[in-house]
């Protein structure tokens, strides 16, 4: 249901525009807006299986997204985190549980393209989500996931055959590039051009995984974190992950909270309210620990490619509210370096989009650095110091 340019309830789908400096530059896809890249001149499914949110788009062979289809991951009641899952998958009932619910998701997906696009005969769907969720589509065991080395045997793409009501569908799924880098951010740097440019541009996925990547046309960079989710609701269920760090922006700025993030007396034990919405010292502390993981990460991710943050030339916040962020607010609780500011657009459901775009032919060509934050000696001092708000 729709309330001006938002939904009443958000599920985190990503498909809501961005702000863009052309009209050609779309790399979110929209109910009927043209996707990025050239036109199949067929039509497809493009689907993003993210860890809170399934988003699916039927693109029409003149390459317009016609319809839409989206709804939370049935697999949350296994955990909210691919890492709660994974503890889940350690019963085989449970993992084969996991493996039926997504596709049933799917299916119904497409039965609603079936029954109001007259979608017939046999379709390709492209797929992209992080590594967990492949594992758990493609019925894997993803204990190796989440235990050292951090091992992913099924890294480099998959497919398999659907039938649906009297419609064949093949299901081709795009590679990742780890254990906690996967397709989605494959797709993510199609979507959002990072490796064409001779300049260095960034890609920061906001959800429940936070992946940052890095590139130009000769280097790729890619790194996750955990931030939990913090960036979707978090403590306060219901709070836009934009209005959380706008209001908790506010707060710092008003004297009703300090740098540390303690709310000042009276509002320390309940909360405040700031208009209907109320915000809770829990849920302001689970922001800081999620925007000092991704800030840390940024700072690494530029010092493996030996760059400063005026080297980067763009800056694409993807994700479940990466449309609606104020940067300004992002920068003002530390969230992001403050140089970025002027160089971030919105970049939407970068996985959808990119999905389509690996669909007309498009791939990565270089070699990704794959870094593990976990292993980084810097990583415990810049998330430590990124915790507190700054001081303005």
């Amino acid at each position: 249901m729709k309330k001006g340019n938002r939904c009443t309830i958000c599920t985190g789908c990503g498909r809501c525009f961005g702000e863009f400096e052309d009209p050609c530059d779309i790399i979110a896809v929209n109910d009927g807006n043209p996707v990025m890249g050239a036109p199949l001149f067929r039509p497809i499914i493009s689907t993003d299986i993210g860890t809170t949110t399934v988003a699916m788009a039927y693109i029409d062979s003149d390459g317009r997204a016609a319809d839409t289809y989206v709804c939370l991951n049935p697999q949350g009641r296994f955990g909210a985190d691919v890492l709660s899952r994974i503890k889940a998958s350690a019963d085989k009932f449970a993992l084969e549980e996991m493996k039926e619910s997504i596709r049933n998701v799917i299916g119904t997906g497409v039965k609603k393209f079936i029954r109001e696009n007259g979608l017939s005969g046999s379709v390709d769907m492209y797929v992209s989500a992080n590594t967990t969720m492949t594992y758990l589509l493609m019925g894997y065991d993803p204990a190796e996931l989440g235990e050292a080395p951090f091992t992913a045997s099924h890294i480099n793409g998959d497919s398999f055959e659907m039938k649906i009501s009297d419609v064949s569908v093949n299901v081709i799924v795009l590679p990742g590039f780890s254990a906690f880098v996967g397709a989605d951010i494959y797709s993510g740097i199609l979507a959002a051009d990072l490796c064409s440019s001779d300049k260095y541009r960034l890609l920061c996925d906001l959800g429940t995984n936070g992946e940052i990547a890095l590139g130009n046309k000769d280097h790729l960079y890619v790194t996750a974190t955990a931030a939990g989710p913090a960036f979707e609701g978090g403590p306060c269920k219901g709070i836009w992950g934009a209005d959380m760090i706008h209001l908790t922006s506010v707060l710092i700025k008003g004297g009703y909270a300090d740098p540390t993030g303690l709310l000042n007396e009276p509002w320390f034990e309940e909360g405040i309210d700031i208009g209907n919405v109320h915000i809770t010292q829990e849920s302001i502390r689970a922001l800081q620990l999620a925007k000092a993981a991704m800030n840390a990460g940024i700072k690494i991710i530029c010092e493996k490619a030996g760059i400063t943050f005026d080297e980067i030339e763009r800056c694409t916040l993807s994700g479940g509210f990466g449309v609606h962020l104020n940067p300004w607010d992002a920068a003002y609780i530390g969230l992001l370096p403050g140089t970025l500011i002027n160089v971030c657009r919105a970049g939407g459901n970068t996985s959808l989009a990119g999905a389509y775009s690996f669909a007309a032919g498009a791939r990565i060509a270089q070699t990704p650095v794959v870094i593990n934050l976990a292993l980084e000696e810097d990583f415990n001092d810049l998330y430590t110091e990124a915790i507190n708000f700054p001081v303005k």
